[in-house]
């Protein structure tokens, strides 16, 4: 087996691998037909849609080696969002409704798509706040108040995403 023969066989294996446990939950018996079934049906739609996934240069940070930046930026997402949770409801449980619609422009500073997609999603899942559009040179958000509008520009969530473009440069 050749080193590039070795590189793309470990492309595939972790999607399979993926597609494989996301079947294993999915099934509701745990029997030698299910995991064979599952097995042969998670490779052959990583066969099918090779094409399609992404290289490492489209998906640098998604690495193995760069898993635990990863699950951290996560679990800083869902403190986020719950915190997040918390301002909203306290705003809206408010008798005098005390919100301030604002739309800002936060300057673009990451340079991946998938990337900057990450970055509109999180925005997006954060209550409060909503990523209207991804301009070339910026992002258009959509926030309930104006602190909200205040803290997009310089979010944690950005900053986690340069930083990790940076490193791989």
């Amino acid at each position: 087996m050749t080193k590039d023969t070795g590189a793309k066989t470990k492309k595939y294996i972790v999607p399979i691998a993926l597609l494989f446990l996301f079947w294993m939950v999915l099934s509701p018996k745990f029997g030698v037909q299910a995991i064979l079934l599952g097995a042969i049906l998670s490779t052959l739609v990583v066969i099918y849609s090779k094409d399609i996934l992404f290289s490492d240069t489209e998906m640098p940070l998604y690495q193995m080696k760069h898993l635990l930046n990863m699950l951290h930026f996560v679990g800083v997402l869902v403190v986020e969002i719950f915190k997040a949770n918390i301002d909203v409801a306290r705003i809206v449980l408010n008798p005098k409704m005390p919100i301030q619609p604002h739309f800002i422009k936060v300057p673009m500073m990451l340079q991946n798509d998938i990337n900057k997609v990450i970055f509109g999603n999180s925005v997006t899942l954060t209550p409060g706040t909503l990523t209207v559009d991804i301009l070339e040179d910026g992002f258009i958000i959509h926030a309930l108040t104006t602190e909200a509008a205040e803290a997009m520009e310089e979010s944690f969530i950005e900053e986690w995403i340069k930083k990790q473009e940076d490193s791989e440069c």
